[in-house]
């Protein structure tokens, strides 16, 4: 029996050079209730029957691709998400498909979405917010590195291991690009950037917007809302421009100092990922969270 705890290497990246497994359906056993249910379909626990290992897999309805910019979107999701390979990132082991449905085999992550938790709790302690953060954080600048946006960073793209440990997911809107510089809008219209509103620069953004969206998740997870909302998406985005922060008793100075530092409209003047991460505050925090847990 397959160790749980251990997850298996993506074929696919370990052993390139190798034939890749071509799954089929048959070769999990598949809970009969959806763990959950997404715009592009509902994602099962199932178990691969051969190494008795357990996985998430997600079904998407081919009916919905007929619209390039979906097909596009589990494209990259798949292309992307396949080949990276860090702690706090979903792994992709594979996929297959049938006459009705593409499948894509993914690490499984019992408690669902952060979004989820927050529903849940309304908001999380400090010291573990901060952890959430840090690690997403890395996630992000492990793709960075690599040149790759998410660009669509949000606690429901986050999820939570039975250890608890935070998995960035959802590469749908991710690009690789070596320029790092999009024009094209997308995301959550709470988590967008300045950046992306703005008309006169035809929306050119780069890695940057990762950062700001990590300023608006860190926020949520402290507070259960989101900083720039507003009754109305018009008042939001002006919010978002002028970098308008809703106040909130449960974020500290301290706390406060980093998120502006991440929600800040100047590019060039954003807080970078390693800045973040370095933050005495955010460091005090993870390590409290850390001695906790450990």
């Amino acid at each position: 029996m397959s160790n749980p705890d251990v997850p298996l290497e993506p074929i696919v990246v370990a052993e390139p050079s190798k034939p890749k497994k071509r799954f089929i359906a048959n070769d999990f056993e598949w809970t009969e209730k959806p763990m959950g249910k997404g715009s592009f379909g509902s994602v099962f626990k199932c178990r691969e029957k051969k190494n008795d290992f357990p996985v998430a897999i997600k079904a998407v309805k081919k009916t919905i691709l007929t619209a390039d910019d979906k097909l596009l979107q589990l494209t990259r999701e798949i292309e992307l998400q396949t080949v990276l390979l860090h702690k706090n990132i979903v792994i992709l082991y594979g996929f297959f498909d049938n006459y009705d449905y593409v499948f894509i085999i993914l690490e499984l992550c019992t408690l669902g979405t952060l979004s989820r938790m927050l529903r849940r709790e309304k908001c999380l302690a400090v010291s573990r917010a901060s952890y959430y953060a840090d690690c997403i954080a890395d996630a992000l600048d492990y793709c960075h590195a690599r040149n790759v946006i998410h660009r669509d960073v949000k606690p429901a793209n986050v999820l939570i291991t039975a250890s608890m440990e935070p998995k960035l997911a959802d590469f749908g809107f991710a690009v690789h690009d070596v320029d790092f510089r999009r024009e094209t809008v997308c995301g959550t219209p709470s988590y967008l950037s300045p950046e992306m509103l703005n008309d006169d620069t035809n929306h050119a953004h780069t890695t940057k917007v990762d950062n700001w969206a990590l300023g608006v998740l860190f926020y949520e997870c402290l507070t259960g809302r989101t900083p720039f909302r507003a009754t109305d998406q018009a008042t939001t985005f002006r919010n978002i421009v002028n970098a308008k922060i809703e106040c909130d008793s449960k974020v500290s100075n301290a706390a406060m100092t980093v998120i502006k530092g991440l929600l800040t409209v100047n590019v060039e003047k954003r807080l970078g990922l390693k800045e973040f991460r370095q933050n005495p505050f955010v460091q005090s925090e993870v390590n409290k969270y850390q001695s906790a847990n450990n």
